[in-house]
Parts: C-alpha cells; sequence; structure tokens
C-alpha cells in the first residue's frame, strides 16, 4: 500500500470516528447532558458547525493536494456514516 493509500484509509477511519463523537456531542453524552431546549439546540448546533466545517475543509484540501481517490473516500465516509448512525440510533429506539 503505497503512501495515498494510507491517507484514503486514514480519512475514511478519521472521518467515521468523528462523526460517531459529533454524534454523542450533538445527544448529550459527552461533555455536559442539556438540560434544557436551549442546551440541547446548542449541542446540535455545535455538533453541525464542526461537521460542516470538517466536510468543507475535505472538498477544499483534498482536490489541492491532487488526492481525487482520497476525496472520494471523504465524501462517501461523511455522508454514509451519519446515515448508518442515525438508522443505528432509530433502530435501537425502536427495540
Amino acid at each position: 500500500m503505497d503512501g495515498r493509500g494510507v491517507a484514503r484509509v486514514v480519512v475514511g477511519v478519521g472521518n467515521v470516528l468523528l462523526c460517531c463523537v459529533l454524534l454523542l456531542v450533538a445527544v448529550g453524552v459527552l461533555f455536559v447532558e442539556p438540560v434544557t431546549r436551549a442546551e440541547e439546540t446548542a449541542a446540535w448546533h455545535l455538533a453541525g458547525r464542526i461537521y460542516g466545517w470538517w466536510f468543507l475543509g475535505g472538498l477544499v484540501l483534498l482536490p489541492a493536494l491532487g488526492m481525487t481517490r482520497t476525496l472520494a473516500v471523504h465524501l462517501a465516509t461523511m455522508i454514509a456514516a451519519p446515515a448508518v448512525l442515525f438508522t443505528l440510533v432509530v433502530l435501537a429506539a425502536v427495540r
């Protein structure tokens, strides 16, 4: 595996871990559990801002570095990971 292959793996794993942490921040598991609706909204907004800037940063940085396959991994993991995590949370709540 060459250096760019390693970069793809690192970007993919990093994105999935980031999405997991942001989900925990958004629901109040990490840091402080939101008590009021305003605190809950603030936690969701914080997670959304971090997600958005990370997503945008990858969209700008990776093509500038000429890493198109890594960009594809970034897009796939940043779009699929939240959908999969949301589905898992919903399925866990249904049971």
